[in-house]
């Protein structure tokens, strides 16, 4: 299949949005070394934090990965201590995982995560509120857009 030409003046934001893409996925990698982690265990910390305390299952689905694979990010995590693991209340069949801010807060990776929220957020002051606006919407299109994609590639495998 081939692609449509690309406006010129569209290439040079698509081209930065790749390049966004990279450099995001880049930092997550070496953040995630730093804390000696898999960088899909980073992540799922990050889903932990947005999602709250979760079962594997929904964890799994939020993740795109198996239940095996989520049972052995979830081991690495708890050995580690950034998480735990519960009986849910609900059904004793599963548990839920909770994440453990603690060890986060006191690694390395929380100062470089928040250097990185304090240059994000003195770069985002600079914008108006129309601006801030417009860059959220934008965001949440593209977001939709990758997961979109990301289901259709899925649902061919």
């Amino acid at each position: 299949m081939q692609t449509p030409p690309v406006n010129p003046k569209v290439y040079d934001l698509m081209l930065a949005v790749r390049k966004l893409t990279r450099t995001t996925l880049i930092h997550q990698h070496t953040i995630a070394n730093d804390m000696g982690l898999h960088v899909t265990d980073a992540e799922c910390i990050d889903f932990l934090q947005e999602m709250g305390p979760s079962t594997a299952g929904d964890l799994a689905r939020a993740t795109r990965l198996t239940t095996g694979a989520i049972t052995n990010v979830i081991d690495r995590l708890e050995k580690a201590g950034y998480v735990k693991r519960s009986p849910d209340p609900k059904d004793r069949r599963k548990v839920i995982v909770s994440f453990l801010p603690q060890k986060h807060t006191d690694s390395k990776a929380a100062a470089r995560y928040g250097a990185l929220a304090g240059a994000v957020q003195e770069l985002f002051l600079n914008y108006t509120d129309d601006q801030l606006k417009f860059l959220v919407t934008h965001t949440q299109a593209l977001t939709n857009i990758y997961s979109t994609e990301t289901e259709a590639l899925q649902a061919r495998q």
